[in-house]
């Protein structure tokens, strides 16, 4: 009897060990540490070297290069077992087909129980948008120290570069507050050198500076002015001022995004402002994006805006959503989506899908019962509830807006169909539109 159970046990090992195995399916990331050191520290860099086969995907090998890494994120570095880090190459490398560059993460997505698909389909909205730059995120397995770690995204770390956020970079602790473009983002986690402001309904906004990251005394004067008077622009300058300050295309495409994917922590936290250097006295915009964390994204299920009732504080949103020039031009946005990308944003979506889902299967073996687990071990499941999920909140916002707003300028390539001649009216505080001497509701009603 007990060789049966030590031949059990050992069957048992054999099975365990040939489940959490790589697929060949995706790209294999292999991190070799020296010494074979943890990668145990957000603060402390480990040296080795990274190598890349890409197998039969098409992407081209990376040989071994030497790399230091890290350690990466809040919530999703203290809450799981299976960790996201951070890579820098001693040198700018392409890498999967993205451009060159040293700075790299290394995502986990321990958090995302719907297929591995929230974060990605943000990016895939965002790109169909046409929003500045999208991280770029390529699945892969990865290896560290010999051992398989399942299912990680490579994925382009939000740094300032012409081929990322494409402004001016600006050195750390300048003295000439304007010699460069300024990357910045509205965070829930207090960090050193933050700048703190209360917004005009009294919640506090914490503002990490990214680039530059260490702020000479000109620098943080000229940044506490600069939101300071956003702030103020939100809560009481006329639309000129507002709108002279924030551009307001590419703050509706980025409030889209976050809508469509109900993110309930989307102006929380991860949430990223970037402007170019000022120039000949003439103030540069603050441009929101690129999208990035939508770990929270289809949490509440809610038939109502993101910034009502949030379960995180969401700045600023509640605010910018009353101007009327933001709803139309969201609906602008909405009206471009709905009527020209909603089908091929769920085709690439489904794509990914089919993409990582061996890979995915894989990932359970490796981390089922560890810290926080979120199982898509049945990944025909768990894919087709993200997908309901999405179908369900694209249905509610068309139940909001219609079909949109068509833009003016507007023309879908092939159409013989003449854009309408449109206008906002504003009356009585609401926001109406006028095509063709007819006055319609935002949301497409004929009032007259």
């Amino acid at each position: 009897m007990k060789r049966f159970f030590f031949i059990l046990s050992l069957l048992s090992a054999v099975i365990s060990t040939k489940a959490a195995e790589i697929t060949g399916t995706l790209p294999v990331v292999y991190i070799t540490t020296q010494n074979n050191a943890a990668i145990d520290s957000k603060e402390v860099y480990v040296t080795g070297t990274m190598r890349i086969d890409p197998l039969s995907t098409g992407y081209d090998a990376l040989d071994n290069t030497t790399a230091q890494f890290k350690g990466r994120g809040n919530w999703t570095w203290n809450g799981f077992d299976k960790k996201p880090y951070r890579i820098k190459l001693d040198s700018k490398q392409k890498v999967l087909g993205m451009p060159s560059n040293k700075h790299w993460c290394l995502m986990a997505h321990a958090d995302d129980n719907l297929g591995f698909l929230r974060n990605k389909a943000g990016f895939i909205i965002s790109e169909h948008l046409g929003m500045r730059w999208t991280p770029r995120t390529v699945p892969v397995e990865l290896v560290i120290n010999g051992k398989y770690q399942g299912l990680y995204f490579l994925t382009e770390h939000v740094r300032v570069g012409s081929k990322r956020v494409n402004v001016t970079e600006q050195e750390d602790q300048a003295t000439d507050s304007v010699s460069g473009g300024w990357l910045v983002e509205i965070d829930n986690y207090w960090e050193e050198g933050n700048i703190e402001f209360y917004e005009g309904n009294g919640q506090r906004i914490w503002i990490t500076p990214k680039v530059p990251e260490i702020l000479s005394d000109a620098q943080r004067t000229y940044l506490e002015q600069q939101m300071s008077g956003l702030n103020n622009a939100l809560y009481g300058a006329s639309a000129s001022t507002l709108f002279g300050m924030l551009n307001l295309e590419e703050a509706a495409k980025y409030y889209l995004v976050q809508e469509i994917m109900e993110d309930c922590e989307s102006y929380h936290g991860s949430c990223y402002l970037y402007k170019e250097r000022d120039r000949n006295g003439q103030q540069a915009q603050w441009f929101f994006g690129p999208v990035w964390d939508f770990g929270n994204a289809y949490m509440r299920r809610q038939e109502t805006w993101i910034y009502n009732n949030p379960t995180f504080a969401q700045y600023w949103i509640g605010q910018l959503a009353t101007w009327p020039e933001f709803q139309q031009a969201v609906k602008e946005q909405w009206w471009i989506f709905y009527h020209t990308q909603k089908d091929s944003v769920r085709t690439a979506i489904m794509e990914f899908a089919n993409t990582i889902e061996s890979a995915a299967q894989q990932d359970a073996e490796v981390w089922r019962g560890t810290q926080n687990y979120c199982d898509n071990s049945n990944y025909t499941d768990v894919r087709d509830r993200f997908f309901r999920r999405i179908d369900w909140r694209i249905g509610w916002l068309y139940s909001q807006w219609g079909e949109g707003i068509r833009p003016v300028t507007w023309d879908i390539e092939n159409t013989q169909e003449e854009p309408s001649r449109e206008r906002k009216i504003l009356r009585d505080g609401q926001l109406y539109i006028e095509r063709d001497g007819r006055i319609y509701t935002v949301q497409g009603s004929l009032v007259h």
